[in-house]
């Protein structure tokens, strides 16, 4: 009887994890979310838009903005919630520092969103100076929690796809905020960004725009590695193949 050659089939799992699905979807509307609130506070700001000079936090100080800006802080913190449970309920590749550092920037998102910034040039206040630590730390957290999963993705073929731009996206914001940290910096002769005041606003809003896109960027790796799994079964396969052909 002559030999019969196998070929490697597949069959599709029935059961893929709809969890994961399912979070990654509502977090990418909460990001949604975030973005057409902080959007309407811009838009609402009375001297027009100014995206150079005030910082986001400080939209709090224009009627509009003074309701929405703690709401677009807190959509984005249950979007990181999320996204966050997305990847573990998929088993995306495990960093236990990864996921303190993204509980750190939820946690930042919240606090900051309590705690109000004080007017510019007010004397210190304690909430002021929360809210200031609180998000600076929150803004660290994040891209350093993307550039640790972008290591750990290199070793799962499901998320190497999504490797580069989030390395790319983490950097970025990390570069974007010490700009914005640089523009702070209390110099009596102002240099490029070094206590350059009137780019605060611009300098900030790199690494927040930067860390929300890293966070849709989660999002879609979440949707595109949750597919129902191929099964291969060329192995089984050729296992029968040959006991029938002994038989014959």
């Amino acid at each position: 009887m002559g030999t019969v050659q196998p070929h490697a089939t597949a069959v599709v799992d029935p059961n893929p994890r709809r969890l994961a699905r399912m979070l990654a979807g509502v977090g990418s509307l909460w990001i949604a979310c975030a973005l057409a609130t902080a959007l309407a506070g811009e838009l609402g700001r009375p001297g027009g838009i100014d995206l150079i000079r005030p910082t986001f936090s400080e939209l709090i100080f224009t009627n509009l903005g003074a309701r929405l800006v703690g709401i677009s802080m807190i959509a984005l913190a249950f979007a990181s919630i999320c996204i966050a449970f997305a990847l573990v309920d998929l088993r995306a590749p495990d960093d236990r520092l990864a996921w303190v550092l993204f509980a750190g920037w939820t946690g930042a998102l919240v606090m900051a969103a309590i705690f109000p910034m004080a007017p510019v040039g007010a004397p210190p206040i304690w909430h002021d100076t929360l809210h200031r630590y609180t998000a600076l730390v929150g803004f660290v957290c994040l891209p350093v929690a993307g550039l640790r999963l972008a290591r750990r993705f290199r070793t799962d073929p499901r998320w190497q796809s999504t490797v580069a731009l989030v390395r790319l996206l983490s950097t970025a914001s990390l570069l974007g905020i010490a700009a914005f940290v640089a523009t702070f910096i209390p110099i009596d002769d102002p240099m490029w960004l070094l206590g350059a005041r009137q780019y605060s606003g611009i300098a900030e809003r790199v690494p927040l725009v930067t860390n929300i896109a890293l966070l849709a960027t989660l999002a879609a790796a979440v949707l595109r590695a949750d597919r129902p799994a191929q099964i291969d079964l060329s192995m089984g396969l050729a296992c029968r193949v040959r006991k029938l052909s002994r038989r014959g």
